[in-house]
């Protein structure tokens, strides 16, 4: 690790080497960071520090030569080193006055040794006392991590972590939430507090003011963000890792609180599961809401419905798995509650902002779960999604969860054919289900597309998918033969087919409606039945 030691050019002059050293020139500078020590006897030097060195010279490289001094003393303020030491005697016996002048003018320290020293010694001091600094910092480290630990098993610990880390760095401290909750660590008056906030949010950060942010991260998601605020110094490395240490600390917190949060909310899965069956009054849901959650408002809901093969298999993860639900849908203003049900996790999404954008937030927050390297390193199996009709009044919630099931049924049958997670955009699959639960389905396929699913049963034939492709492509014989991959011969023979076998005015508007509803129905029960079953209720009628 790289830390900025906090070591001065004033306090290596307080050494033992340094007792017949003078500070000539840039007085001003004296409490400049130096992060190493270098002998240097070249002129030019520009390319061979990183700046902060504090450098000797005898002087040998340019001996009397008042330019090549002058030049040197630039290179070393452009460079952004920590000082200048020169020992007077054979070389070099007096600084020329505007070389005097000219480091004044820039704070940059200039020193000189009215007595022959040991360079080595110097270096062999100070690289000690550099090294003995870092590991001082370790040590520190190390010790604000424990206390960290320790205010992690008490009550209240993100409060106290907050000002821990006020009291040991000495700077203000802010912690902002997502929901907008703003606590300030600070000797600072309320108004300069709110002045800063504002400058915060509006990331109008003062030349003057040194600031270092850290996201508060905890099952990938960013909960708050940390600030620390220095009028004063720049803000070293070691500062910043204290300030790393206490946001993940503060996660550790907020992880513990959200799960013990998540722990008690499963008692209410009773509660839910008689909601879901339609068991609760409008009066008493919001009676039950209001005591949850006192500031919820439900602006109308829907169910979510998320399955995984392997999920009754590793009960132990459903805690961290619904708080991670929770924090991805309560950044886009919807409220959680869940109920397990064998292998899929039900979820009531209550609204709490407006409606006319809640469908395109929650496929935001399902698209932000199935992207999620959280989900992924999970040992669930894909997970798959359904979401049943938006209702505005709560105690209408049976319909929502009977809706989201029916949705998971024709994803889950017919994956290929629907990608939205929606109950609303299964549009003429809406009626197929219909049909089906009154029993009139078969017979509604049989009428319209009997005879071509017995030719294709007896002949192996693909009427139906050419009737499908055709009628999809609105009658382009060319298109049709191309998405078939079939030259335009065999098409028309398979149309004479079709004119044959269902008439030549399939392609007539409501007859083709009819027939397209039926491949729809078809395609939607073909996964329990067999064509032959169609086309023997033709054969038979």
């Amino acid at each position: 690790m790289n830390f900025e030691v906090k070591l001065s050019v004033h306090e290596i002059l307080q050494n033992k080497h340094f007792e017949h050293a003078k500070v000539i020139a840039g007085k001003a500078g004296l409490y400049r960071l130096v992060r190493w020590v270098h002998v240097m006897e070249v002129t030019s030097i520009e390319n061979l520090i990183n700046g902060n060195e504090l450098i000797l010279s005898t002087g040998i490289g340019w001996k009397g030569d008042k330019e090549v001094f002058g030049s040197l003393v630039k290179q070393s303020i452009n460079s952004n080193a920590a000082g200048l030491c020169i020992e007077l005697g054979s070389y070099v016996s007096k600084i020329p006055q505007e070389i005097i002048e000219l480091a004044d003018a820039h704070e940059f320290p200039l020193i000189v040794f009215t007595k022959e020293v040991r360079f080595i010694d110097i270096t062999q001091e100070i690289h000690s006392l550099l090294i003995k600094k870092h590991y001082q910092i370790l040590s520190d480290l190390e010790e604000y991590s424990n206390r960290l630990n320790q205010l992690l098993l008490s009550s209240n610990p993100q409060q106290k972590i907050l000002q821990l880390l006020h009291d040991h760095l000495k700077m203000t401290v802010f912690y902002i939430s997502n929901q907008g909750k703003v606590q300030v660590i600070s000797k600072k008056s309320p108004e300069e507090q709110d002045k800063l906030v504002q400058l915060l949010k509006g990331n109008k950060i003062p030349r003057l003011m040194n600031v270092a942010h850290q996201s508060v991260q905890a099952l990938n998601q960013t909960f708050a963000d940390l600030f620390i605020i220095s009028e004063a110094e720049a803000i070293t490395e070691f500062e910043s890792l204290v300030l790393d240490r206490s946001a993940i600390a503060l996660a550790q917190s907020l992880l513990r609180e959200l799960y013990i949060e998540e722990q008690r909310k499963a008692k209410e899965a009773e509660w839910v599961s008689c909601w879901l069956e339609g068991g609760h009054s409008n009066e008493q849901i919001h009676r039950y809401l209001s005591e949850l959650e006192p500031n919820l408002k439900p602006n109308g809901c829907t169910v979510l419905i998320c399955k995984a093969d392997n999920l009754d298999k590793i009960i132990s993860e459903f805690t961290y798995l619904k708080v991670y639900f929770r924090s991805i849908f309560e950044q886009r203003g919807i409220f959680l509650l869940s109920y397990v049900q064998k292998n899929q996790l039900v979820f009531v999404l209550l609204n709490k902002w407006k409606t006319d954008d809640l469908k395109r937030r929650v496929q935001e927050g399902i698209d932000c779960l199935k992207k999620s390297d959280f989900i992924k390193k999970q040992k669930f199996s894909q997970l798959k999604f359904s979401v049943g009709k938006f209702v505005n009044d709560l105690s209408h919630v049976k319909n929502s969860f009977h809706t989201a099931k029916e949705t998971l049924n024709i994803r889950e049958k017919m994956p290929n054919e629907l990608s939205n997670y929606f109950y609303e955009d299964l549009y003429i699959f809406r009626l197929v289900l219909a049909a089906n639960e009154q029993g009139i389905l078969c017979e509604f396929i049989s009428d319209y597309l009997g005879p071509v699913l017995l030719h294709d049963q007896q002949n192996n034939g693909e009427l139906l998918k050419t009737l499908k492709v055709y009628l999809q492509c609105k009658g382009a014989k060319k298109e049709t033969a191309e998405q078939l991959h079939i030259v335009r011969q065999t098409l028309y023979h398979r149309l004479d087919k079709l004119y044959e076998l269902i008439g030549r005015d399939f392609m007539d508007p409501y007859k083709r409606q009819a027939i397209e509803v039926a491949i729809s129905a078809y395609e939607y029960t073909s996964a329990s039945k067999s064509p032959y079953e169609y086309a023997s209720i033709t054969k038979s009628s």
